[in-house]
């Protein structure tokens, strides 16, 4: 056992479960250090719910019989110091070095896990795999989030169990379940995969408590059943078979691997018999006790170290910055574990009731309220360090959010169609000319095409940047079906075109570079296309449907990839830290044969348009700047937002030169002759 770390009920935890800590700890760490080493090292978070779950639904209930208010205390006294200490602290140092764009997340961090809601924050702010959510140096306080909303529901369980008996847990344990295999799993369900997008949305796959608490409640109900007592030659078998289903997941799985199920049944075991056998007194190790000892102060902190570091050094660590980058992670959370997270319940044990609750109540607020204010008067933003202005950067850009006249949209086919065409152009008086299709490409050309057309007054079109990738023949599937085609809504596309004499052009832009890929590509029916077919069906799917227009009339034309930066995904945020660091003003640049190289896996694509007689202009010309491409003028205009997108003054200048190639375009009955 180890000594001074008791429960509430004052029994001491068992050393097994510490060690378990401990491992998991390190798992996770190693994992966010350097991925490669240890690929599945985000299971330790789940090894932590089932802990969290045998702890406080089982061991934990006489806390019940002292008073639900005094025991959510005493859980978020231990919880919430040292959590929102670490958060104020780094949201200070952010204050200070970091960019305001990246600012604004670290703070919404604070004041959601300040309000005990960091988990849903961090799911709407974007996905865990995302870099926008990899780059938050409090992205980890999800974790917290969930572990509090799971004390919160404490009194419920309790009650259901007396009422009902453990069955109601397991009953609990396999709706979240159910909605858990729901969520992660819904591509390989048909049925989910074409209606349960909702489920998503209101149960965020890897942060929402109604789909982790599968975990908890099943440690909590299956450590109620009859251990094996005596047999020590079995109980270490099982023991050794259970840190087995734990580490060999954590050190081999990929990432995003279902692995997750071997590793929970595996903490199961260790927590029944992990004290058996050379497991136990592996965990019984004083360097893996003293590890699961601060395990809790070391995850909020290593984080922090770690995308700090990141941030600091423009993403180039080396084994040398990792390893400065563990040393201080380690020695900080040493230091919060002995003066923080280790006096807390002293803290409590010195204030009345009310002045406890008081001090919560008071920390909450203020954690808040930074983040409150901020948000509420924007223009606090422009004092920060760092802070740049967006007529500089010309990085943002305007949403169509106008509506087309129901003329234009006279039989638009919207029950197939998740977003309606948007406007180019405000003359209602000039009929619709032309239609542009694809992904985030598309809606960055729209900026400058919508402001020619209004200068112009003589010609309009529309935007419809939902569609993905327009291939016949697949389903395709992006950003949790935000965007996405099929070949129903092909067809119905296709057909309304056919309809509207007026729309001449349609042009489509798209990243075929990240398009032409295996991810996401399944065939029209949800078969998944094997993956060396996966190019081979895109290709002939597009070729397809711009025959299909071709066939009602219209001219296609098909754009090429715009330059990107492959070294850096947002080089313009790089710009911006050198900018604020002091540091020369040193831009990514390329060369037209570098360019070149990249695309070329890309040109079977263009090269079967071509063959069909079909336009694929390029549009990397307009894009140089002298004898290559840069991330911004020598005047200093910048022509992209990130690594592919455009900035507002780069949309301008491709729609420059794509404008007069819409405005040639013969009209439809000429094309059908």
């Amino acid at each position: 056992m180890i000594e001074g770390m008791k429960t509430e009920e004052g029994r001491a935890y068992l050393a097994h479960i510490n060690g378990l800590r401990g491992l998991a700890i390190a798992a996770v760490v190693m994992y966010h250090l350097q991925a490669d080493c240890c690929p599945g090292g985000y299971f330790g978070v789940d090894v932590f719910l089932v802990l969290t779950g045998y702890l406080m639904l089982w061991r934990g209930q006489g806390g019940w019989e002292t008073g639900y208010g005094k025991w959510l205390g005493k859980k978020w006294w231990r919880i919430q110091p040292p959590c929102l200490i670490t958060a104020l602290l780094v949201s200070a140092l952010c204050i200070l070095i970091m960019v305001p764009d990246r600012l604004m997340a670290v703070l919404g961090c604070l004041g959601s896990a300040a309000l005990g809601v960091s988990n849903e924050f961090v799911a709407r702010s974007g996905g865990y795999f995302e870099p926008a959510t990899q780059e938050n140096p409090l992205m980890h306080l999800w974790y917290v989030g969930v572990t509090l909303q799971i004390y919160l529901l404490f009194p419920l369980l309790v009650l259901l169990r007396r009422k009902f008996g453990s069955i109601a847990w397991w009953a609990m344990a396999a709706v979240s379940f159910a909605l858990y295999i729901a969520v992660n799993y819904r591509e390989e369900i048909p049925w989910l995969l074409q209606h349960g997008k909702i489920l998503q949305e209101c149960f965020p796959p890897y942060y929402s408590t109604a789909t982790r608490l599968w975990e908890p409640m099943v440690a909590a109900v299956a450590l109620t059943l009859p251990a094996m007592e005596g047999r020590q030659m079995v109980r270490s078998l099982l023991s050794a078979a259970g840190l087995l289903l734990i580490t060999v997941p954590m050190w081999w799985a990929e990432t995003g691997s279902p692995c997750v199920f071997p590793t929970v049944a595996g903490c199961l075991l260790m927590l029944r018999y992990g004290d058996a056998g050379p497991v136990g007194r592996l965990l019984s190790l004083r360097p893996v006790q003293v590890l699961g000892t601060f395990s809790f102060s070391l995850y909020l902190v290593h984080w922090p170290v770690f995308a700090l570091g990141r941030y600091l050094t423009f993403d180039q660590t080396t084994t040398l910055v990792n390893a400065l980058m563990l040393a201080h992670a380690l020695l900080i959370a040493l230091l919060l574990y002995l003066f923080v997270e280790s006096r807390c319940a002293g803290w409590l044990r010195k204030l009345s009731r009310r002045a406890a609750w008081w001090t919560m109540g008071s920390a909450v607020t203020a954690s808040a309220a930074l983040w409150g204010v901020l948000l509420a008067f924007p223009t606090l933003t422009r004092y920060l360090p760092g802070t740049c202005g967006d007529d500089v950067l010309e990085s943002a850009h305007p949403i169509l959010t106008l509506r087309l006249p129901d003329a234009d949209l006279k039989n638009f086919p919207r029950k197939v169609f998740t977003k309606r065409p948007r406007p180019l152009g405000n003359n209602t008086d000039v009929p619709v000319s032309f239609i542009i299709l694809g992904d985030s490409h598309c809606w960055h050309l729209c900026y400058g095409l919508d402001a020619l057309c209004r200068e112009r007054g003589n010609l309009r079109g529309m935007a419809l940047n939902s569609s993905c990738v327009p291939a016949w023949n697949c389903f395709l599937e992006r950003d949790n079906g935000d965007a996405q085609f099929s070949r129903e809504q092909g067809k119905a596309l296709v057909n309304w075109l056919a309809r509207q004499q007026n729309i001449r052009t349609v042009i489509i832009a798209d990243f075929w570079d990240l398009r032409l890929s295996d991810s996401s590509i399944r065939d029209w029916d949800l078969r998944r296309i094997p993956t060396e077919k996966a190019r081979e069906a895109i290709v002939s799917g597009v070729v397809e449907f711009c025959r299909r227009l071709r066939a009602a009339g219209k001219r296609v034309i098909v754009l090429r990839d715009t330059p990107f930066f492959p070294g850096d995904k947002r080089p313009l945020d790089t710009w911006q830290r050198r900018r604020l660091f002091g540091m020369a003003d040193k831009l990514p640049r390329m060369t037209p044969f570098f360019w070149a190289r990249l695309r070329e896996k890309n040109e079977d694509l263009f090269r079967a348009l071509e063959a069909e007689g079909f336009e694929a202009p390029d549009p990397a010309e307009t894009l140089k700047d002298g004898e290559d491409y840069g991330l911004r003028t020598q005047e200093g205009r910048f022509l992209y937002r990130d690594s592919n997108h455009l900035s507002r003054y780069g949309s301008r200048r491709v729609a420059e030169w794509l404008l007069p190639q819409i405005e040639t375009a013969p009209n439809s009955e000429k094309n059908k002759e």
